[in-house]
This record gives C-alpha cells, sequence and structure tokens, in this order.
C-alpha cells in the first residue's frame, strides 16, 4: 500500500499534557510505524530544542512566542513560517488537530491555498456556553478549509455536522498501555480509606468544582472517603481554598500534573473514578481508568456514553443529584464495582491504536483520491 508524507498540526502537543496532546502522539507514532512519514508540527517552548526526534516520529516546532497579553494566539512570525513549512514539505495530507488550535486552523487555510489534501480532527464539544451561537459560526467559517473531518466520539461527531456539510468520519481516540515495574505510592496514607479519584484540567468545563460540591453530603454518610484530585488549571487554588474553608482538608488531595505514569499508577490504587464533565468530548481518562479496573461515574450524552453504558458497565447520570447517587451506591456495594470493571475491560479493544490507524488510514485516501480525482 501507498506511503504518505504526512503533518501532524497543532499548538496542543508535549510538553503540555492531556487528551490532545497524547492521541496525537500515538496516531504519529503508530503512522511512522506503518511506514508513513510524519512530521508533528507544533509551537515552541524555552529551552526545547526546535527539531526533535521522539519515537522515530520528527517534531518541527515554529519559532514563536505568544502575542502580548494571552497565551492562545502567536505571533504572526510563527504563522508566516507555518505556511512555508506546508509549501516546502511536499506533503501529501495535512491533518490538524482541535479546533481551538490556530496554528491547526492555519494550517487548513494554508493547504486550501496551496491545493494540499487536509482534514482536521475535532477533540471538542462547543459545550454550554453563552458563546455557543458564535463558536458554532467560528467553526463552520474554519472547518470549511478542511477537506473532511474527524470527529472522535458521537457526540463531537453529532456538533461537527452543525458546522459543515463535508464528511464527518467518527473514529474514536485510543489508549497506550503503559506497564510500570515501579510502584508509585499514593501521596497520603490510604489505610482505611476509599479512594475517590479524578483526573482532569480544574478549569469550569470539567466540572470539577461539582465534586467539592457533592463531596460534604457524601463524606456525612461515609467518613473514610479522600478524594484524589489529579491535574492543574486555573481552579485549582480556589478549590484548595473552598476545600480548606469546609473543614475537609484531609478528605481531599490535590496533586497538580503529574506524569502519565504516575497517573496510572494512582489509578491502579483508587476504588472509583468520578468525573462530572458535561461537556466531555470523549474522555481518555476514562479508558485510562477502565484499564487499571476502577469502575467509573461519569455524566451522560457527552462523549463518555460511547464508552460506558450505564448500569452495565458503569454508571452515567443526568444531573449533579444523580451523579452523587451513583457515587454512593458504589460506595456501598464493592462487588457492583468490581461488576463494572470487569465488563468495562471486555471494551478495550475498541480503543486500540492500530485499529485506528486502519479507520484513519481509510480516512487520508478517500480524502486524497477525492481531492486529486476533482482536480482534474
Amino acid at each position: 500500500m501507498e506511503k504518505y508524507k504526512i503533518a501532524l498540526i497543532s499548538d496542543w502537543y508535549f510538553p503540555k499534557v492531556g487528551g490532545i496532546e497524547y492521541s496525537m502522539h500515538a496516531l504519529a507514532k503508530t503512522l511512522n510505524q506503518q511506514g508513513h512519514e510524519v512530521h508533528v508540527i507544533t509551537r515552541s517552548y524555552p529551552n526545547i530544542p526546535e527539531y526533535s526526534i521522539r519515537d522515530g516520529v520528527s517534531v518541527i516546532r515554529v519559532k514563536s512566542r505568544p502575542f502580548p497579553g494571552q497565551q492562545r494566539f502567536l505571533m504572526p512570525g510563527a504563522y508566516i513560517e507555518l505556511y512555508q513549512l506546508l509549501k516546502e514539505g511536499n506533503y501529501d495530507i495535512i491533518n490538524s488537530h482541535g479546533l481551538d488550535s490556530p496554528l491547526g486552523m492555519a494550517a487548513l487555510i494554508a493547504s486550501r491555498k496551496l491545493g494540499v489534501p487536509s482534514v482536521v480532527t475535532n477533540h471538542s464539544l462547543v459545550g454550554h456556553t453563552p458563546l455557543r451561537l458564535y463558536l458554532y459560526l467560528a467553526g463552520k467559517l474554519l472547518v470549511g478549509n478542511a477537506d473532511a473531518v474527524i470527529a472522535v466520539s458521537s457526540a463531537v461527531e453529532k456538533d461537527t455536522k452543525l458546522m459543515t456539510k463535508k464528511p464527518v468520519y467518527r473514529i474514536f481516540n485510543g489508549m497506550e498501555s503503559e506497564d510500570s515495574s515501579q510502584k508509585v505510592p499514593l501521596p497520603f496514607d490510604r489505610k482505611g480509606k476509599l479512594v475517590i479519584i479524578t483526573v482532569a484540567r480544574m478549569t469550569k468545563k470539567k466540572g470539577v468544582r461539582n465534586l467539592a460540591g457533592i463531596a460534604p453530603s457524601l463524606l456525612k454518610k461515609n467518613k473514610n472517603l479522600i478524594f484524589l484530585m489529579i491535574g492543574d488549571g486555573s481552579l485549582r487554588k480556589s478549590l484548595e481554598k473552598k476545600v480548606e474553608k469546609s473543614g475537609l482538608s484531609e478528605n481531599f488531595c490535590f496533586t497538580g500534573e503529574v506524569p502519565r505514569k504516575t497517573v496510572l499508577e494512582y489509578l491502579e490504587q483508587a476504588d472509583i473514578f468520578a468525573l462530572p464533565s458535561s461537556d466531555e468530548a470523549f474522555g481518555i481518562s476514562i479508558l485510562e481508568a477502565i484499564s487499571k479496573n476502577v469502575p467509573v461515574v461519569a455524566m451522560n450524552h457527552s462523549g463518555v456514553s460511547d464508552i460506558i453504558e450505564h448500569g452495565v458497565n458503569g454508571y452515567l447520570a443526568s444531573d449533579l443529584s444523580e451523579f452523587e447517587s451513583c457515587v454512593q451506591d458504589l460506595i456501598e456495594k464493592p462487588a457492583l464495582r468490581a461488576e463494572f470493571a470487569r465488563v468495562a475491560s471486555e471494551g478495550l479493544s475498541n480503543y486500540d491504536w492500530n485499529r485506528i490507524y486502519e479507520q484513519t488510514d481509510r480516512v487520508y485516501r478517500e480524502v486524497i483520491y477525492e481531492k486529486h480525482h476533482n482536480n482534474r
């Protein structure tokens, strides 16, 4: 089968950590292992080389610094350099990642100008925001530059179809398993404790405040709970203050950002995974919890609904009150926790990166064929 030269482009890549970063790198690595030439093009960071090789994948960082007063957009020179890289790179296809990535969206505009086939992978939901209408309109303008869209869940697929008439392919994100011979102890004494864990950016969209909100009620019935909050973000300090003010500091542990191997080690020692985000586009952290046999409680009508079937391999709540009830039910029923974990783990093969590669490769081939066929 013909091998391609592929550019994967996003602002969101290592050393930043998150779902897009892990997914894009795992895809790049798998494409490379299958014989394609893959370049990740991303933003630069201090003390990180502009060119490097990671797991066989070439990483190119455009010379950049943020536009004054914010962190998302880069100075104009970065986008000019990106255009030159794409013009001179002779890529067979460009795959941008994240509709909220300015580099990714600039790459779509460049691909259209250069006549290079392009795909954008949508990793997010517009969500419940007053700016909802404007975000859909912006998405419509930006996605219109791509030849096709990959949506990482059913919820994202539905969202994306409100923005474009271009082909939309649903391809789930995946998860790489990592074995560690070195056990990392929890950052507290867990003796006699039941550990409720969440792994998320500490932002409003992730609903992490809701865990602090339901904790007092849960603790009235279960004195032995400890909430392990993994991740960093704008809400972390205010959450820590709220917990301290409530007198619950001994029942909460905020770790900040930790390496992925440490996250997986912590998950292995947890009892319940709880994620009260209503706007979760997919939920790689959900897969990580399942891989470590931790039963999941999450919110319904999001990307998690593709992974969890309510009452079969986990719980999906429609509101915060139901979410609290689901957590309480799992606290009381260790046998049900074990059953949910067992059934959920049986579905992990759906998220294998070799399977995802085959689906993505088919999309690339269709887009490349259509682009060249229509341009004859």
